[in-house]
C-alpha cells in the first residue's frame, strides 16, 4: 500500500488515482469517461486487496467533487466502511488499536461527505506550461554578425528535444534537431562562412540542414562525428 497514515488521502494509492483523476480532468475530459479510464488503466490496484479500498476512495472524492460520483462507485465505497473492511484491511497490515480507531473515524467523516451532494463542481485548473533551456553551444562567428545555439529544452521540468538555431541580430532559424538528453555536440567557425559541428556517434537528427541564409549571408554547416567517451 506504499506511504500511508489514517487520514482518507495519505497512501500513495489514493493520491496516484485522485491525480490521475485530475490531470486528465483539468485536460477538459468527461468525469464520468475519466472513470471508467482510470478504473481500467489501473484494474491491477482496484482489484488488489491491500489497495482496492484506497484506489475507490481516491476515485470517490474525485468524481464527488466533480458531482460526478455514481452510485455504483458510491455502494462500493458505503458497504466497504459500513462493513468494517477497511480496518480489516488495516489490521492485516499491522495497524495497533489507536490507528485502528483514528481510522474509523476519518472512514465515517468520509462517508457523511460523500453523502451529500457537493453544491458546485471542483473548477479546471489550466495545465502548467514552463518552458526551459539549457544551453550547451553558444558560437559566436569571427564577424560578430551572427551566432549558433545548441540548448536542450525542457516543457514542465521534461526534456524535449535538443535544437540548434543560427541567429542574425534582425532573424534566423533552426538547423538541427534531435532527441537525446545528454549527448555531447560542439561546434567552432571555421571562418565568417563556415561552421563545424561536432557530435557523438549514434545521434539521430530529425534536423540536419547543410547550410543557413538570411540576408545574403550564405553559411555553410560541417557535420563531424566522433565516438562517445567512456
Amino acid at each position: 500500500m506504499g506511504t500511508w497514515n489514517n487520514k482518507i488521502d495519505g497512501n500513495d494509492t489514493f493520491q496516484d488515482i485522485y491525480q490521475n483523476f485530475f490531470d486528465l480532468y483539468n485536460q477538459g475530459q468527461n468525469p464520468i469517461d475519466i472513470s471508467n479510464q482510470i478504473q481500467d488503466e489501473f484494474a491491477e490496484m482496484f482489484n488488489d486487496y491491500d489497495d482496492r479500498n484506497n484506489s475507490l476512495f481516491g476515485l470517490a472524492l474525485a468524481l464527488w467533487e466533480t458531482k460526478s460520483l455514481d452510485q455504483t462507485v458510491y455502494k462500493k465505497v458505503k458497504e466497504i466502511i459500513e462493513t468494517g473492511n477497511d480496518l480489516e484491511v488495516w489490521k492485516g497490515l499491522g495497524a495497533d488499536d489507536k490507528t485502528i480507531e483514528k481510522r474509523k473515524k476519518e472512514l465515517d467523516k468520509f462517508l457523511t461527505q460523500i453523502s451529500t451532494e457537493r453544491e458546485k463542481p471542483k473548477r479546471r485548473v489550466r495545465p502548467k506550461f514552463e518552458f526551459e533551456m539549457t544551453n550547451l553551444v553558444n558560437a559566436i562567428a569571427p564577424d560578430n554578425l551572427k551566432k549558433f545555439d545548441v540548448s536542450e529544452e525542457y516543457v514542465n521540468k521534461n526534456y524535449v528535444h535538443t535544437s540548434g538555431l543560427m541567429m542574425w541580430e534582425q532573424g534566423g532559424g533552426s538547423v538541427l534537431y534531435f532527441t537525446g538528453q545528454g549527448k555531447n555536440i560542439s561546434a567552432k567557425w571555421l571562418d565568417n562562412k563556415t561552421l563545424e559541428v561536432t557530435h557523438d556517434k549514434g545521434i539521430e537528427f530529425t534536423m540536419k540542414n547543410e547550410s543557413a541564409y538570411f540576408s545574403g549571408d550564405d553559411i555553410k554547416v560541417i557535420y563531424k562525428c566522433q565516438l562517445q567517451k567512456k
